[in-house]
C-alpha cells in the first residue's frame, strides 16, 4: 500500500499502454527488421548490374536514417508529455465518474469541465505535434525515395549513352532501388512507434518494480488460527510523503477476547492503527504482535482471514449482496452468509427485496443507502468468524433503532472474540470494557471504560484543541 500510485487514472493508463508496447512487436516491426539486410543485398545486385548506380541508394540510406534520428529527439520529448497528460486525462475521467453525484450536488460542473478541457487541450497539442513530427519523418523518407528513383533513371540514361550499361540493367536497377529503400520508409514509422513503446515500457517497469506483499523467496509463518491477542511495542509510523508521524511510539497490549475502543480527535491515529494491524502498512519503528508473533512474519492471507475489518469508508462492488459479502470467501455456504448477515442487519432489508441476497448492487454500492452499505461491510468482516474484529465507525450512517439492534446482536456474536472499535459515538462504547485515547499520534490514556469516561468528563485527560 505504501508504494501505490496516488492517481488511479495514471495507474489505469499505464495498464492500457501495454497495448502499444505489444503492438510494437506484433505489427510491421519484425517484417521491417527482416527486410533491412535485403536492402544491402539489392544494392549489391545493382552494383553488379549497373556499377556506380548503386552509390545513389547507398547514399540515400544513411541520409534517411540520419533525418529519422534527428526527428526522434523532439519526438521523444513530445511522446513523454503526451503520455503524462494521457494519464491525467484518465485520472480526471475516473474521478468525475466516481464522484458524479457529489459534483452535481455541490455545483462543481464548471471547474471540473474546465479541468477536463485543459487536460484534453494539452493532450491534443502534444498529439498533433507527435503526428507532425512522425509524418515529417515518413514524408521526407518518401521524398528521398522518389528522388533516388529519379536520380537512378537520369544517371542510368547517361551511362546508357556511354554504353556502360544496358537498358535492362537500368530497368532492373530502378526496380531494385525502390525495393532497397522501401524498408527505410517503414523504419521511420518504427522509430516513431519505438518512443511510444519505450514510454509505455518505462511506466510498466516502474509498476512491476514496486514492492509486493509476498516477495519471491520469502517464507512466511502459516498460522490458520489466532486467539486474538494484539500488542503494539513502541510503534512509530509515517505515511509516504508526509512530514509528520501518524503514530509515535505507541504501545499497548490487548488480551484475547478483550473489547477495546479507540477514541480521539480527527487525525489522531486511530484508523492508522487499524491499517497497521491488517498489515496494509509496516511500522517504521517498533513491532506489532498477534498472539506474540510479529505480523510481518505471518502470511498476509492468514492474517486477514483472522482479522475481520469493516472500514469507515465502505466500498462495495458491482454484483449482488451475496457477491459482496462472500468476496472474502467465495467458498462460504448459505449458513455462514445468513449468520453474518443476521448480526450485521443485512437480513432486515434483504428479506424485503424480491431478489433476496441476489439483490443487485451498483458500482461502489450504488442503489444502497449508507447504512445498508455499512451493514454489508460488517457482514463481510464477520463472515469467516475471525478471532479479531476491527470496526471503524460501523454505525455512523445507521438510525438509532437499527444501531440498537446491531449492538445487541454484535455483543452476543463477539462474546469470545477480540473487538477493536474506532468510534466518535458514545452510544457504541457500551460494547467495550476498555478505552484507549489517541491524540496527534500519541497514546494519552488507557484504562477501563468508566474510568476513562469519568476522567474525560472532568478534564483530567488533556488532548489537543481543534
Amino acid at each position: 500500500m505504501a508504494a501505490r500510485s496516488n492517481s488511479v487514472g495514471s495507474f489505469a493508463n499505464s495498464m492500457q499502454e501495454f497495448e502499444s508496447f505489444r503492438d510494437f512487436f506484433t505489427s510491421a516491426t519484425l517484417t521491417t527488421l527482416i527486410d533491412l539486410p535485403f536492402a544491402f543485398l539489392f544494392i549489391a545486385v545493382i552494383w553488379m548490374l549497373a556499377g556506380p548506380v548503386a552509390y545513389i541508394p547507398l547514399a540515400v540510406i544513411p541520409l534517411t536514417i540520419l533525418v529519422s534520428l534527428i526527428i526522434q529527439i523532439p519526438l521523444g520529448r513530445t511522446v513523454q508529455n503526451l503520455f503524462r497528460h494521457s494519464g491525467q486525462r484518465s485520472s480526471t475521467l475516473i474521478e468525475t465518474l466516481t464522484g458524479l453525484e457529489t459534483i452535481k450536488s455541490i455545483g462543481a460542473e464548471t471547474p471540473i469541465q474546465r479541468k477536463w478541457e485543459q487536460t484534453v487541450g494539452f493532450m491534443t497539442k502534444f498529439s498533433q505535434r507527435a503526428r507532425l513530427l512522425s509524418s515529417t519523418a515518413v514524408n521526407f523518407t518518401s521524398f528521398l525515395q522518389q528522388m533516388a528513383t529519379i536520380a537512378v533513371v537520369v544517371f542510368g540514361v547517361y551511362l546508357i549513352t556511354e554504353n556502360e550499361i544496358t537498358m535492362g540493367a537500368l530497368i532492373a536497377s530502378t526496380i531494385l532501388t525502390g525495393r532497397a529503400l522501401a524498408p527505410m520508409a517503414q523504419l521511420a514509422g518504427i522509430l516513431t512507434r519505438y518512443h511510444q513503446s519505450k514510454a509505455a515500457l518505462q511506466s510498466l517497469n516502474t509498476l512491476m518494480n514496486l514492492p509486493v506483499e509476498r516477495p519471491s523467496g520469502r517464507e512466511f509463518l502459516h498460522r490458520p488460527e489466532f486467539k486474538g491477542g494484539v500488542e503494539f511495542k513502541k510503534v512509530s509510523f509515517r505515511y509516504p510523503n508526509q512530514p509528520v508521524d501518524a503514530l509515535s511510539e505507541v504501545s499497548f497490549s490487548i488480551k484475547p477476547g478483550e473489547k477495546v475502543a479507540f477514541i480521539g480527535r480527527i487525525g489522531s491515529g486511530k484508523s492508522t492503527i487499524e491499517k497497521l494491524i491488517l498489515g496494509l502498512y509496516e511500522p517504521d519503528e517498533g513491532a506489532i504482535l498477534l498472539d506474540g508473533t510479529d505480523i510481518r512474519q505471518v502470511d498476509p492471507v492468514d492474517l486477514r482471514r483472522s482479522v475481520g475489518y469493516a472500514p469507515q469508508d465502505v466500498v462495495l462492488f458491482f454484483g449482488s449482496i451475496r457477491d459482496n459479502i462472500t468476496m472474502v470467501a467465495p467458498f462460504a455456504d448459505d449458513k455462514m452468509v445468513l449468520k453474518a448477515a443476521d448480526v450485521a442487519g443485512v437480513s432486515e432489508f434483504v428479506n424485503r427485496h424480491p431478489s433476496g441476497f441476489d439483490m443487485p448492487v451498483g458500482e461502489r454500492g450504488e442503489g444502497l443507502s449508507g447504512g445498508q452499505r455499512q451493514s454489508v461491510a460488517v457482514a463481510r468482516a464477520l463472515l469467516l468468524d475471525p478471532s479479531v474484529v476491527v470496526l471503524d465507525e460501523p454505525t455512523n450512517a445507521m438510525d438509532n433503532s437499527t444501531e440498537e439492534r446491531f449492538k445487541a446482536k454484535l455483543s452476543e456474536s463477539l462474546k469470545e472474540k477480540t473487538l477493536l472499535l474506532v468510534t466518535h459515538k458514545a452510544s457504541l462504547l457500551s460494547l467495550v470494557d476498555r478505552i484507549i485515547v489517541m491524540d496527534q499520534g500519541h497514546l494519552v490514556a488507557d484504562g477501563p471504560r468508566e474510568q476513562i469516561l469519568a476522567a474525560l468528563k472532568k478534564g483530567h485527560i488533556k488532548v489537543s484543541k481543534g
